[in-house]
């Protein structure tokens, strides 16, 4: 596909398209239609409006970008089908903290008991022994029809996925292109000695989101990193992600200028480095 094949619209005028309700209804009923396909009949009978004229005009404004035309009816566009997605998503809401849950898996810096708290669309994993935390955001959504005893379950789950995409450069926002670049001092503060040392910092081209993470987490959906787990017996899949954050010790910065860093994973006595310049590509594996 060409560049030039792909048309940007102005993101207010989008925006604009779903401002009316008769609109967000007829997507509705699109996405509850057989095959997500409807004729100007059916959708007209299925949002409730008489007047054939104005009801195509609210069709023209959203045919194109949420809504594509065919020779048979009207069928969902991605972006139409994104919309109804984040309605879905948007009609939970959480309500009163949880109350924390201790996990299973001790804290990669010292071996700490950790805990799993979920409070204003964040889920925060800390550490009781040392001042490690890790956050990011879950939509209560996510959590819908599940015990509260799965909460970090489904979590990790979430995790995994957004980083998944971050790997494969998508943003997990806007599905735009995320960027990665290397920051050599990542997370240093006056109350923590546990993040000085480099992590994957990613940002959207598109919407500005930002996503942090340690650099054996982002780096462990490579097809090096893959292979050496699997060789050894090991589906990275099953694994916490606790038992694959790169710690200090795992983590070493050759040069600065350029910047080259080596992280290195470890599974039954052997190991796989790999060597990332500030843009977070692979220059160097040694190793299984």
């Amino acid at each position: 596909m060409d560049e030039d094949s792909i048309e940007q619209t102005d993101p207010a005028d989008a925006f604009a398209a779903l401002a009316d309700a008769t609109r967000v209804q007829i997507l509705r009923a699109l996405w509850e239609a057989d095959d997500k396909r409807a004729t100007f009949s059916e959708l007209r009978e299925a949002v409730g409006m008489r007047d054939s004229g104005q009801f195509n005009y609210h069709l023209d404004k959203l045919a194109g970008q949420f809504l594509r035309k065919t020779d048979d009816g009207y069928e969902l566009a991605l972006a139409g089908r994104h919309v109804v997605g984040s309605l879905l998503e948007g009609a939970y809401a959480s309500t009163d903290p949880i109350d924390p849950i201790a996990l299973d898996e001790p804290c990669p810096f010292c071996d700490g008991a950790r805990t799993f708290h979920y409070e204003d669309e964040e889920v925060r994993i800390e550490c009781e022994a040392c001042p490690a935390v890790a956050y990011f955001d879950v939509a209560p959504g996510v959590f819908a029809g599940y015990d509260r005893s799965e909460y970090p379950i489904v979590a990790r789950r979430y995790l995994r996925v957004m980083l998944h995409e971050a790997s494969n450069g998508l943003c997990p926002v806007c599905e735009g292109r995320f960027e990665p670049t290397v920051e050599k001092d990542a997370g240093r503060g006056e109350d923590t000695d546990v993040d000085l040392f480099p992590m994957a910092r990613y940002e959207c081209v598109r919407c500005g989101e930002e996503m942090r993470t340690d650099l054996g987490t982002a780096l462990l959906f490579e097809p090096e990193v893959i292979a050496f787990y699997t060789n050894h017996g090991v589906d990275i899949r099953d694994q916490p992600l606790a038992a694959l954050i790169a710690t200090d010790d795992e983590v070493r910065v050759e040069q600065t200028d350029p910047l080259c860093v080596a992280v290195t994973y470890t599974c039954r006595d052997d190991q796989l480095q790999l060597v990332v310049d500030d843009s977070l590509t692979v220059q160097q594996v040694d190793g299984e």
